[in-house]
């Protein structure tokens, strides 16, 4: 199983800073063998595009939930929010699959 970000499709808002809009993003680990994710942001062709938040790298346990604020320029061209599950080096878990799940803006 992998792990999941929600909503689907989340919506951008302005931001209580002029110029910046902000969403937010909830992510759940299924996965016993991972602990660690990487927060992505895209254009429609899978362009990395500038956005702030906490922590671009987050860890994460079996089971566990965080909620991710994301924020973004009033002219971005982002299309994708996603995360990368990230495999420690060394892992003595059989599964090596990384898995990445994406949420479309609307």
């Amino acid at each position: 199983m992998a792990h999941q970000l929600t909503p689907t499709y989340p919506k951008l808002k302005q931001s209580y800073v002029p110029g910046v809009l902000e969403t937010q993003v909830e992510i759940w680990n299924a996965r016993v063998d991972v602990k660690y994710f990487k927060i992505e942001v895209t254009d429609v062709d899978w362009n990395p595009v500038p956005f702030i938040t906490t922590d671009k790298i987050l860890e994460l346990n079996y089971l566990s939930r965080k909620n991710i604020e994301i924020f973004l320029p009033d002219d971005t061209s982002a299309t994708y929010i996603c995360t990368k599950s990230l495999i420690q080096k060394g892992n003595s878990y059989k599964s090596i699959i990384s898995s990445k799940v994406c949420s479309k803006i609307k």
